[in-house]
């Protein structure tokens, strides 16, 4: 291999590296390897993976200047520093994110294990880091014996649709046969194992048992997708599990949203996909010998029915203990009276893997308190708002039924209000039914459905239950966290518990679905909280999974609907009418969160994957336009007029939210074809177009005598300004329009879903964070402190304390960004996106004696806190190693002669003055370290 070509370092980089490798201290050495943004992966679905990781030094201002990976086959290989699946070789390259794998093609179901080592900018060698290792898992259909099984056999309709909520004929032997399919197969082993990995996919929900334990911790598994795109499987390692002789393997099969039995207004219950639940399993067994052997599903297996009787995602669980069948996944169970499985039509979609982490059990919360609300009925408070389910011991007698009914409101009596948040379901709501055994205390906990709730409603007990019968399992996507907050003022702090608390209930294979009454990813919700979730949780995964979601979602024309995954909902109608829960910037958020990904990551890949989407996106914009005016639908969603109680916008002409998101998305289009290198063409063409639209959204909607795009509307005026529509000889103008607009509301925001997230972010970049430090702190309606009470409370979707909507819902946690980006000031270089490359600017004009912010980049933590005393204070930032900060503080914050960490800063060669912009701010360019500023 060639060493010294296509960027790779010359003799004498070579030469001075050796040099300097023997000169100096080996002080540096990467960590946190990671295979697609994850820590070794089991079921790595990607030929070509992009690898990263850190670099550990305690050398200020250190940035790498190449690095070499090794891949190898086997872990002795890279003891000996070979590399016979990859050696890239000492690339000459500063990037220790996004090295996309380049060697041999990999094979399925394989261990890769890998290290590398990486060269400063003046050639010094760092320690190789430790080794990390991938699974692969099964890239193709070849690689998979197991067959598609089921309890009885249906057909595939190949056809999207959606008729109504209504039941219809097909669905009525689904409606009656709503019970969880239990599946096994006993197997013999030859000899003992020396590696076993198993692959499956059940839908809708599964879990997986050998030898009577069930296997990982994953729950209501695999992720919602469509089922038409894309199905997804997990991969297990049962090394553990298996051992020589006979074993027994089982499957639970629950309906998940691949079959669900419940109507609802989304029409999940008659889509094309439904058939009964259905799997496939591969279990690859390698044995000492080396030899291989697949456990598969195949017409073998026998299954029957168990103790749950009925499960819905939405209605709830039946679990009937007089019907519980013991043993049946363990070996010796007598299964001739189970009938044996059926050959079933695979779905439409390509069975695949997904990196974004699964569902899991996090939590507990213990019942607070149990109060007797009337004769027989009793309210379990577990004292937050949470997603889940809760295990509940109790004792009765044989076949009687208790009943569990869960909410997150009250009724003016105190009782639980079971109608609240219902509208979207048809019949049985999050209601939980237990069948007693009749043998002293049973405990009962669903598997295959969740809810949103903080209180309990029991009925059918013949005692009064204590607290202590009943816990609260807390269910959701389990996304590590990547963020922490503190500050002096309680209230924020309470704050960022909130919105912490509403993004991790809002995500289940998902991001930001509202959790009790509709369970969907309504589009613009997930993009409109996409930086909350970025700076708190490692969320990238979920992000790029739900990019997925969006262009599977993609209709031939190019249309995306409101929510996806879709059955059907929300897309353009038969007659080519455009559904009124529709709008440019629900579907068009596959532009916000295109432009996220790009900006917190840096992969050009994600702009390469998303831009076929991107375009048929604007291009069906530009069918549905009227002389470059979009005018449909919904609008600034819940924007605050109190003239009115409706929902939809009521300050800002929906075509003016609407043509603006068609200007910003051409825009974009054309700046993402420049960064690719496209032809020149595409960029000038959607560059015009955009240029076209801006002149003609200025000379529909702008007055430029007053500077007014609509009276009295703070998204009217905050949106051009930040998605660059406005003339620049009226941006004065228009901008004083939106102070105006604030001042109006007596400092409150009042805008709705659109504008909100683009108003609170334009203010502070146009230099008047004041302005939305007090929006923000303002603790009376409307706004975000009223909603919280305590560390324990949950953003809502109305930011006015009596407007309509959820208590419990992720658009009201969309101003938790800006706790980290403006208040912390940690956010990434828009003209360097990735964050090898950023800015910190700490809101120390807040007043706050305290904050101290942190945020997980790429390559490592973004600290920024400070605390103010009588006279001065100190702030301490930190910079990950190969990365670089810009500084930026108020004037005079650090006098004429800056001291930090207890010298001159003119003494510290990583840190360097930056020329003034004219805006009367202190800039400085920070390399890597830990730095504590003197302020006066």
């Amino acid at each position: 291999m060639n060493y010294l070509k296509n960027g790779f370092l010359s003799l004498a980089f070579l030469l001075a590296a050796v040099a300097a490798g023997a000169a100096a201290a080996r002080d540096a050495r990467p960590l946190g390897l990671t295979c697609n943004y994850a820590e070794e992966p089991l079921g790595m679905g990607d030929r070509r993976p992009s690898l990263g990781w850190r670099i550990d030094t305690g050398r200020p201002g250190y940035l790498q200047g190449a690095y070499r990976v090794l891949v190898a086959s086997d872990r002795k290989l890279l003891e000996a520093d070979r590399g016979d699946v990859w050696d890239s070789g000492v690339v000459r390259e500063g990037r220790s994110q996004h090295v996309k794998f380049g060697g041999v093609p990999l094979l399925p179901c394989c261990d890769y294990y890998w290290k590398v080592k990486v060269w400063d900018t003046d050639g010094a060698e760092s320690d190789w880091s430790p080794v990390a290792s991938w699974r692969t898992g099964l890239f193709d259909e070849f690689d998979w014996k197991g067959e598609w099984v089921s309890s009885r056999f249906a057909e595939v309709l190949p056809h999207r649709r959606y008729k109504s909520n209504r039941r219809t004929e097909r669905e009525n032997w689904f409606m009656e046969d709503s019970a969880a399919v239990y599946m096994r197969r006993q197997v013999e082993l030859p000899s003992p194992v020396r590696r076993a990995t198993a692959f499956i996919c059940g839908l809708g929900y599964y879990e997986l048992y050998i030898n009577g334990r069930k296997v990982g911790d994953r729950v209501l598994d695999p992720l919602f997708t469509d089922y038409d795109k894309r199905v997804v499987y997990a991969a297990y390692d049962v090394t553990d599990r298996l051992a020589a002789g006979s074993n027994a393997v089982g499957i639970v099969l629950g309906n998940g949203w691949y079959s669900s039995p419940t109507r609802d207004v989304f029409g999940m219950h008659d889509v094309n996909w439904r058939t009964p639940p259905k799997v496939r399993l591969n279990i690859v067994v390698e044995y000492e010998s080396g030899a291989r052997e697949v456990i598969a599903t195949d017409r073998t297996w026998r299954w029957g029915h168990g103790e749950i009787v009925y499960n819905s995602v939405r209605s709830g669980e039946t679990i009937d203990h007089t019907r519980t069948v013991h043993g049946w996944n363990e070996v010796g169970f007598r299964d001739s009276l189970w009938r044996p499985v059926c050959r079933v039509p695979a779905p439409l979609g390509r069975l695949t893997a997904d990196p974004m982490p699964p569902m899991r059990v996090t939590g507990e919360l213990p019942a607070e308190r149990v109060v007797q609300t009337s004769p027989g009925v009793y309210l379990v408070d577990f004292g937050e708002n949470l997603t889940g389910w809760v295990e509940a011991r109790v004792r009765g007698e044989r076949g009687q039924t208790v009943e569990l009914q869960f909410n997150e409101v009250l009724k003016a009596d105190g009782s639980l209000d079971t109608q609240n948040s219902t509208w979207h379901t048809r019949g049985r709501y999050q209601t939980g039914l237990l069948i007693l055994g009749g043998e002293g205390m049973e405990t009962f906990e669903p598997r295959f459905t969740y809810h949103g709730f903080r209180y309990m409603q029991v009925r059918g007990l013949t005692y009064e239950p204590s607290p202590e019968d009943f816990t609260a399992k807390c269910v959701h996507t389990d996304l590590p966290s990547a963020g922490t907050f503190h500050c002096s003022m309680p209230k924020l702090n309470e704050l960022n518990a909130a919105v912490r608390r509403t993004l991790l209930n809002s995500i289940h294979g998902i991001p930001g679905e509202e959790p009790t009454r509709e369970k969907m990813g309504w589009t613009l919700d997930a993009a409109v909280v996409m930086e909350s979730y970025l700076y708190n949780f490692d969320a990238l995964n979920a992000y790029k999974k739900a990019l997925r979601d969006f262009r599977d979602a993609q209709a031939p024309s190019g249309h995306i609907p409101s929510t996806v995954p879709s059955a059907g909902w929300g897309y353009v109608h038969e007659d080519g009418s455009l559904d009124y829960w529709d709008d440019p910037w629900w579907g068009g958020s596959i532009f916000l969160l295109t432009d996220k990904l790009y900006l917190h990551t840096g992969d050009v890949g994600v702009l390469e994957y998303a831009f076929p989407a991107l375009k048929a996106y604007v291009d069906f914009l530009t069918s549905t336009a009227r002389d470059h005016i979009v005018t449909w639908s919904l609008g600034d969603w819940l924007d605050l007029n109190p003239d009115t109680t409706s929902q939809a916008s009521n300050l800002t002409p929906v075509a003016q939210t609407s043509t603006a998101g068609y200007y910003w998305m051409s825009r974009r289009l054309a700046e993402y074809a420049e960064i690719l290198g496209y032809d020149r063409r595409l960029s000038e063409h959607y560059g015009a177009l955009a240029e076209r639209i801006r002149e003609r959204f200025n000379r529909e909607f702008l007055d430029p005598r007053t500077g007014i795009y609509a009276e009295n509307s703070q998204t009217a005026q905050a949106l051009p300004l930040a998605l660059g529509l406005v003339p620049d000889t009226l941006k004065a103008k228009v901008g004083q329009r939106l102070l105006d607009a604030i001042d109006l509301r007596n400092g409150h925001i009042s805008a709705g879903f659109i504008g909100g997230n683009f108003t609170m972010d334009y203010l502070p970049r146009s230099g008047r964070f004041d302005v939305a430090y007090r929006m923000l702190t303002r603790p009376e309606s409307p706004g975000w402190l009223h909603m919280v009470q305590s560390e324990r409370s949950t953003m809502s979707e109305s930011i006015n304390q009596n407007g309509p909507g959820s208590g419990h819902h992720p658009y009201g946690a969309y101003i938790g960004f800006w706790l980290y980006k403006y208040l912390g000031g940690i956010r990434p270089d828009e003209a360097k996106p990735g964050f090898r490359e950023f800015v910190i600017e700490p809101g120390l004009d807040s007043g706050l004696a305290e904050v101290s912010v942190g945020c997980r980049s790429l390559y490592g933590e973004i600290v920024s806190a400070w605390k103010r005393r009588d006279g001065g204070g100190m702030l301490t930032i930190r910079v990950p190693a190969n990365t670089v900060a810009e500084l930026i503080l108020p004037a005079g914050a650090v006098g004429r002669n800056p001291r930090v960490n207890g010298v001159r800063l003119r003494d510290i060669p990583s840190i360097a003055p930056i020329p003034s912009s004219g805006d009367g701010k202190i800039r400085y360019s920070v390399g890597s370290g830990t730095y504590e500023f003197e302020l006066r």
